[in-house]
């Protein structure tokens, strides 16, 4: 995405070092709670990820899950 277009829109470049590490799982969960635009604008830690509402409830059930089974 342009410059211009990112800071119009409230958005940063990307900082490589705040990324977080999810499960295929997790990570579907995630961008299916937060777009992409939310995740930019505040959700780029996991305290951040983890105080949401919806990501909290999904964590809190796959948590006792076997790998690969949620």
């Amino acid at each position: 995405m342009k410059r211009r277009k990112m800071a119009r829109r409230g958005l940063k470049r990307r900082d490589p070092g705040r990324t977080v590490d999810l499960c295929r799982t997790c990570h579907g969960n995630v961008h299916a709670s937060l777009s992409n635009g939310d995740l930019g604008r505040g959700y780029d830690s996991l305290e951040a990820l983890s105080a949401h509402p919806d990501i909290r409830k999904f964590t809190d059930w796959v948590r006792d899950k076997p790998n690969r089974r949620a």
